[in-house]
């Protein structure tokens, strides 16, 4: 594949993310419920251009995230006229049962000022919230099922005030919210984005940031280029994805398959086009076949290994993906990704687009081999 191809390729499936991501968040905003069939809890919130939060804001974020070294940099910069280091993590909620004891919740960790002085005039409320205990999103907290002034429950007879609930884009997408000195007791230390207000033109702290952090692979991002300002590749946040998808425990923070009555509630088995017999999440399936299906009328099946699929694990898996910084799961585990032995050929990205799967190849640490579902029009 052409430099000129994949460079297309990268692009189109861009545009069509923006689409899809669009028409994701407008399915699926409001109440629980309320979303197609009825199923599972809504995304809540509207795009923070919406809100008139992150005016002015930069967000800058590399793979592994930053060190403290690297923060101090870009902090004693003079095109820097403020900042807030956001840290990521999992907190172990208390799930209540004995074998599969934890729910893994996606958390930020914040210092109050700088990210409340971030978020402007919306997240003004966050300043009073941050520092009296947990600050829970609207979908996190329909999920932990707790209101303000309740107390989330982690594994380990542990417990954290939840001081207040607001929109999930006040958090970044996050189901939690901790105010960074609390969040060190969980293990919640390394900065994974900066929000970086410029001096200047935003074009020159740019270049300045790449000067600084010389060898690390950058990404921007501005208010409005995303349905939530937060780090990361353009996929759906765990608390998303839990909405759609359903929430399942694991015997321990980053390990064990998930819990088997969630598996039994979620997961098909299908014959699909091209694929042959494969288990997916049953929202998801439906789509992966309509994809195979047209590649199979376009007379595209030759762009899919598909022994390599079977191989490669398919669509579900239980593994987990394991990050010593703070961890992550894999949305194999959910059956809601797929790992395809493909050319890279942007028919097959666009077609797989279409049906919802954004591909890999477009990511900080490409992965041609990956395509994940985030919603149709992706």
């Amino acid at each position: 594949m052409t430099a000129r191809r994949r460079a297309l390729a990268i692009l189109t499936g861009l545009v069509v993310l923006v689409a899809g991501w669009a028409s994701f968040v407008a399915v699926w905003s409001g109440p629980a419920g309320a979303g197609p069939e009825g199923r599972g809890a809504g995304v809540a919130g509207a795009r923070a251009a919406k809100l008139d939060a992150f005016r002015n804001e930069l967000l800058v974020w590399a793979p592994g995230g930053f060190s403290e070294g690297e923060v101090g940099r870009v902090r004693d910069s003079t095109r820097v006229a403020a900042i807030s280091a956001v840290r990521t993590g999992l907190l172990a909620a208390a799930s209540g049962r004995r074998s599969y004891q934890v729910v893994p919740v996606e958390t930020m960790a914040v210092d109050t000022n700088a990210y409340t002085s971030a978020t402007g005039r919306p997240g003004r409320k966050l300043a009073t919230l941050l520092p009296k205990g947990a600050v829970l999103s609207r979908t996190g907290a329909k999920l932990r099922k707790v209101k303000s002034g309740g107390r989330l429950r982690l594994a380990g007879h542990r417990s954290v005030a939840v001081s207040g609930v607001v929109d999930d884009t006040l958090l970044g997408g996050y189901e939690v919210a901790l105010e960074s000195t609390l969040a060190r007791s969980y293990g919640i230390r390394r900065a994974a984005y900066l929000l970086v207000r410029p001096r200047g033109p935003a074009d020159g702290l740019r270049n300045e940031l790449r000067r600084l952090l010389k060898g690390r692979k950058l990404r921007f991002v501005t208010p409005g280029d995303r349905p939530f300002v937060r780090g990361g590749d353009s996929v759906l946040p765990l608390a998303q994805v839990k909405a759609r998808f359903g929430e399942f425990a694991l015997p321990g923070l980053h390990r064990g398959r998930p819990d088997p009555a969630w598996t039994k509630a979620n997961l098909v088995t299908r014959n699909v086009p091209l694929l042959g017999r494969v288990t997916c999440h049953r929202l998801v399936v439906g789509h992966l076949a309509k994809a195979m299906a047209e590649l199979r009328r376009q007379h595209l099946g030759g762009l899919v290994d598909v022994d390599g699929f079977h191989r490669r694990g398919g669509c579900w898996s239980p593994r987990l993906v394991r990050d010593p910084r703070g961890g992550k799961l894999s949305r194999h585990a959910w059956g809601i990704a797929v790992t395809l032995e493909a050319t890279g050929d942007e028919r097959l990205i666009q077609i797989m687009a279409r049906n919802g799967f954004i591909w890999g190849g477009s990511f900080a640490h490409p992965d041609s081999t990956h395509f994940e579902w985030v919603g149709v029009g992706a």
